[in-house]
């Protein structure tokens, strides 16, 4: 089978054994409709395609074939300025996502996207910071950068603001961003 074909949606087991409550698919949900595993593994196929154009990009690749849940990417840290030894950045994207309750569209503040997302960028260093548009306690809105310098230290948020309208256009408007905090830094 191709990467890129759509793979049937596995069955899953009645519950979990140790929680009593249905385990998540592989895409990290729990109730996902064929419709939106296949829009999401064209979402990530495409930004794994931008990703192999970026210039601080080695590589990049999208899991599980055929039915992408995530784009993981080997980044040259140098490009942006940094001296780790590897870089990494990991992408999710849930077009159709389920809010918690208590929170709906009215928290998207600073942009007009519905989808959820993460572009996370992390180091052999042990810096990570990325830019996450999901319900999270910590933060005023959906839409947040978050930063820390290492996996034990506690993470800084900062409101951010996206123009973009599409997953590509999100990812660019991401890269840039990250150039522009490390290099500002």
């Amino acid at each position: 089978m191709s990467e890129d074909a759509p793979a049937t949606q596995p069955k899953q087991p009645a519950t979990d054994r140790l929680r009593g409550r249905r385990p998540p698919y592989p895409d990290g949900g729990r109730d996902a409709s064929q419709v939106d595993v296949e829009k999401r593994h064209r979402i990530l196929r495409s930004v794994r395609e931008q990703l192999e154009r970026h210039p601080a990009i080695r590589s990049a690749r999208g899991s599980p074939n055929g039915q992408y849940a995530n784009v993981a990417a080997d980044v040259n840290p140098a490009y942006f300025g940094r001296d780790a030894e590897s870089a990494s950045l990991q992408v999710t994207w849930q077009p159709n996502p389920r809010f918690p309750p208590g929170t709906s569209l009215d928290d998207r503040r600073r942009t007009t996207l519905t989808s959820n997302f993460t572009i996370h960028y992390t180091e052999s260093s042990g810096f990570d910071c990325g830019v996450h548009l999901e319900p999270n306690p910590h933060v005023a809105g959906h839409l947040h950068y978050q930063e820390r310098d290492a996996p034990d230290a506690e993470y800084d948020y900062d409101a951010v603001w996206l123009d973009a309208e599409s997953p590509v256009g999100v990812l660019w408007e991401v890269l840039e961003l990250l150039d522009d905090r490390f290099h500002d830094t």
